[in-house]
């Protein structure tokens, strides 16, 4: 498995645990990963329509996508 796949089933994991958004920071500290590597996997779960993402100020807020 590819570790990008991997990072993103790890992101998806951890957004379904909460009721509420999750910035780029905390996903990187709860999964032991570089902001970097969490800020470009959920770009691309953006674009692939699995979570929605916005800012808030100067942070980047994740959230599951609600159908």
């Amino acid at each position: 498995m590819r570790i990008g796949i991997k990072i993103q089933k790890d992101i998806l994991g951890m957004l379904a645990l909460y009721d509420r958004p999750l910035s780029t920071r905390e996903l990187a500290i709860d999964l032991k990963r570089a902001w970097h590597s969490i800020q470009g996997n959920c770009m691309r779960l953006q674009l692939a329509g699995k979570i929605r993402g916005f800012r808030v100020g100067n942070m980047n807020l994740w959230e599951l996508k609600k159908e």
